[in-house]
């Protein structure tokens, strides 16, 4: 039930993003900078989270780390419909306030996804089904992230250095996710690249 909300949830989401932004009020960019910065002290704390459970091979706090994630999801998703319609900022003073705390959140998810990645083997120690559970919640927060960001972006001019750096950011962001995804394929992998041994083994079946 909780993938099938995700799901409705992330299809919302995205329709905000496809929608005409006059038709929405303007969100201060004071409020998008506070927004990015809450939301970058959830992923630390999804994070530390994730590390103290690696460490400490505490399966049952497992509970606690799909509940953090479910709350950094719906956070996200309700700041995308917020910033839907933000006018382009024209201050120096506000751009560079909100390119920070944009920066902040990044930071926050490329730690979160790290240590993600290194506690795979622990993840799937404590319970085989998070082979296949974590990277779903990877996947799904990576969604409305990914819609997040297209609309934070959006907000800085086309042609400033802000615009350009957010965006190289956001490709950043987007790797880590997939990388946190690709560690729970290869800590039950027999070799670190396995589809290269099954494609090696069919050209030397053809030879």
């Amino acid at each position: 039930m909780r993938f099938y909300t995700h799901v409705v949830s992330l299809i919302i989401g995205l329709l905000a993003v496809a929608t005409p932004r006059i038709t929405h009020a303007a969100m201060e960019s004071s409020a998008i900078a506070n927004a990015c910065n809450a939301l970058a002290q959830e992923s630390f704390g999804l994070k530390d989270l994730v590390l103290v459970i690696n460490a400490n091979k505490a399966g049952a706090a497992m509970t606690d780390v799909f509940d953090e994630f479910n709350d950094l999801f719906d956070a996200v998703l309700d700041n995308i419909g917020l910033v839907t319609g933000t006018l382009v900022i024209a201050d120096p003073a506000a751009q560079q306030s909100v390119y920070e705390a944009y920066s902040y959140f990044v930071q926050g998810l490329f730690e979160l996804m790290d240590g993600i990645s290194t506690s795979a083997t622990t993840f799937i120690t404590l319970d085989s089904q998070n082979e296949f559970r974590i990277p779903m919640e990877v996947q799904t927060l990576r969604g409305v992230v990914d819609a997040y960001f297209f609309n934070v972006i959006s907000v800085f001019p086309a042609n400033s250095s802000y615009s350009s750096q957010s965006n190289n950011q956001k490709g950043q962001v987007d790797s880590h996710f997939r990388q946190a995804v690709h560690a729970f394929h290869l800590a039950t992998a027999k070799s670190p690249n396995p589809y290269s041994n099954v494609t090696s083994a069919k050209m030397r079946m053809r030879l």
